[in-house]
């Protein structure tokens, strides 16, 4: 998990910053060929690994949040999306939407994994109630409105108070359940240590908690993926200017203190890097900083599709909803 990767790839610390590791570079070139051929998923078990299941406190916390939220009116089996680039992504869990018309493969494993005890699957689950009511017809979870933007860090959902995005996001979908996720911009775009970096994450990350917790909305927290070889950035330290390895640092640190508060906090963890550590370049695309995507679409979750980055997300995004969900039914 996060908290406790311990190759020298994975520093957190401003003591790494003099130096420099090897981020694989090239591979962005063969990210586009994910799935394909002999890319297919290596070790599927990570997938369940990357989200833990839930301990008797965060099972409590996750209850008494989840009742108090029903007390106020959330919709129940209604969830949000929070986040930055890769959750504004149409290839994010948008394509299980039974609003849109794209492919969904579900392999045997796969379906075991989504599966209740009833048959049906946590998507199935997901799409009947109504998210979001706009012109054009009614939403499901799975495409209705997000609190999202690109290039955000974890300071902007809250920012307009009344007028924030995480108040639109309540106001037009009301949900029961967000999953939130930061870490990125919050490492590329600031100055400062990785500690630093990291120390200012949790503030902000904590006021997202504090606001949702308080309007009875159960939080799932995600790490991010890992910072890549980003084509016309520098490798390695040198000449003061931001670097690949300076970036990957502080990724490192953002994503393990997402992974501390959760475990600190009783919150549901969605460990993304560890599941996709062993995909093709890490699950990123050409890019290195944002994920890859199969080419027959991001809904294929099979051994060919969970070889790629918004593939594995989708998969661990959605087994952590079928966690949260069997926690409140137990």
């Amino acid at each position: 998990m996060s908290l406790s990767y311990r190759s020298r790839i994975d520093a957190r610390t401003r003591d790494a910053l003099g130096r420099c590791e090897n981020l694989r570079t090239g591979l962005g070139k063969i990210s586009k060929s994910c799935g394909l051929g002999e890319r297919t998923a290596k070790d599927r078990a990570r997938f369940i690994e990357a989200v833990p299941a839930l301990s008797d406190a965060t099972k409590a916390h996750v209850r008494e949040v989840f009742r108090r939220g029903q007390a106020l009116g959330r919709k129940p089996d209604v969830f949000g999306l929070v986040g930055d680039s890769i959750t504004v992504s149409n290839d994010f869990l948008a394509p299980f939407s039974a609003n849109v018309k794209r492919k969904v493969v579900l392999d045997e494993i796969a379906r075991a994994a989504l599966s209740f005890a009833d048959g049906s699957t946590v998507i199935d689950v997901f799409r009947k109630p109504i998210a979001e009511t706009k012109q054009g017809g009614d939403r499901d979870s799975f495409s209705a409105f997000r609190a999202a933007k690109g290039g955000a860090s974890a300071n902007w959902p809250l920012e307009g108070g009344p007028q924030s995005a995480v108040a639109e996001l309540m106001l037009k979908v009301n949900p029961s359940i967000v999953v939130v996720t930061f870490g990125a911009n919050d490492a590329a775009a600031k100055n400062g240590s990785p500690e630093q970096l990291a120390d200012e994450f949790e503030r902000h990350m904590l006021q997202i908690v504090r606001y949702f917790e308080e309007r009875g909305v159960v939080v799932i927290l995600s790490g991010e993926m890992r910072h890549g070889d980003a084509p016309g950035v520098k490798a390695c330290p040198g000449d003061g200017k931001p670097n690949d390895w300076a970036i990957a640092v502080a990724t490192n640190a953002t994503v393990a203190r997402a992974a501390e508060i959760a475990c600190r906090d009783h919150h549901p963890f969605i460990d993304l890097r560890h599941a996709l550590d062993r995909a093709t370049n890490f699950g990123l695309g050409p890019d290195a900083v944002h994920l890859s995507t199969f080419q027959e679409g991001a809904g294929v979750l099979d051994e060919r599709g969970l070889d790629c980055g918004n593939n594995i997300r989708n998969f661990v995004t959605l087994l952590a909803l079928k966690r949260v969900r069997e926690a409140l039914l137990e």
